[in-house]
């Protein structure tokens, strides 16, 4: 009884899916990240301070601009988990604080 062969496109695959899901992020790649999914405006207004656990807290400097973020959440959280992986962000928290 022989073992069927694996591709080895596919055991590159799962490789390359290993590194990544082990991959470590700063602070600047997710504030480089986080720039770029809020925007000019809403990176002058809110700035992520803390990641663990898989959700990210966010200081955001007033209250109308956690508003307008928290109504774009699920937008947001989207483009974080495509850009840093599904598994690695479940949730975004908003927090007013000062950053």
């Amino acid at each position: 009884m022989g073992v069927n062969p694996v591709p080895i496109k596919e055991v590159m695959k799962l490789v390359f899916e290993k590194i990544e899901s082990g991959k470590t992020y700063t602070r600047e790649d997710i504030e480089t990240r986080w720039s770029g999914i809020v925007g000019e405006a809403g990176f002058k207004h809110s700035r992520p301070v803390v990641f663990k656990k898989s959700v990210l807290t966010v200081y955001v400097d007033n209250s109308v601009w956690m508003q307008e973020l928290s109504m774009q959440k699920r937008k947001i959280l989207k483009s974080l988990q495509k850009e840093l992986g599904k598994d690695r962000i479940s949730d975004i928290q908003f927090k007013i604080g000062e950053f």
